[in-house]
């Protein structure tokens, strides 16, 4: 969808499928009949820069020009807003019988500290020999409750049920 709304996210988005191995993975180990994962855009910039990124790299295209280009795409897509960072996930089914329906909300500002919080955890747990020896997915080793832990009390990322209390603070930037 190229310019619609998402109650998660502020303004007109696009909305893009995506099925990367990891969500694919993740359906398998879940038993989940289907998975719908968009990656969403708030402009059309960054994701016009990603459609024609593998043919620039394989044109020899510097890749550290591709970058900078990059980073310009995305500061035009949020000119006039702050930058944001948010998964929304629902999970639908039925429940005893019935159709039952349940979804989380994550915002941060970025996903860098996001994704440096569990990174740290996760080194913290091997050093405390929490995790078996080998390879692992950090979902299939940490504990959840120690994460949301941590991501709260560091004011890493926000995490509420979707609805009505989950988007009673978000802000409207960039609009007269």
């Amino acid at each position: 969808a190229e310019d619609t709304e998402h109650p998660a996210f502020p303004g007109r988005v696009a909305l893009q499928p995506y099925l990367s191995g990891e969500s694919e993975r993740l359906a398998t180990v879940l038993g989940l009949d289907r998975l719908d994962w968009y990656n969403v855009h708030p402009g059309p910039a960054v994701r016009a820069l990603l459609n024609r990124l593998p043919a620039r790299l394989a044109a020899g295209d510097d890749p550290a020009e591709l970058a900078d280009r990059l980073i310009l795409a995305a500061d035009l897509d949020l000119a006039g807003r702050r930058p944001y960072y948010v998964m929304d996930f629902e999970l639908s089914g039925t429940a005893s019988g019935r159709p039952a329906t349940a979804g989380l909300t994550l915002r941060a500002a970025g996903s860098y500290r996001l994704t440096a919080t569990v990174g740290a955890l996760a080194v913290a747990a091997v050093l405390r020999a929490e995790v078996p020896a080998g390879v692992h997915f950090a979902c299939d080793v940490l504990d959840p409750d120690t994460v949301v832990r941590h991501l709260r009390a560091r004011g890493v990322a926000d995490l509420r049920p979707t609805g009505a209390a989950a988007d009673a603070d978000q802000v409207e930037e960039g609009v007269l």
